[in-house]
């Protein structure tokens, strides 16, 4: 798979998201450079814009991800 298609406007993997923590490198590697349909700024991203994208969620955090898109 290839990198994100919300990668340049993505707060993660441009290193502003908070608490980004110590393995960035690999998380974007899975999500960002991986599969990522399973990555909670990906999931915003797509259903209400990349606009969206907050600087307190991290992939992994869907629960996050679905709380924003049911708004």
């Amino acid at each position: 798979m290839s990198e994100c298609e919300f990668s340049s406007q993505c707060p993660f993997f441009n290193n502003k998201s908070e608490n980004m923590g110590a393995d960035a490198e690999a998380v974007k590697n899975s999500y960002c450079r991986g599969n990522n349909l399973h990555c909670a700024l990906y999931m915003i991203a797509s259903s209400l814009g990349t606009d969206k994208m907050p600087t307190n969620v991290l992939p992994s955090e869907k629960e996050k991800a679905f709380a924003i898109i049911a708004g």
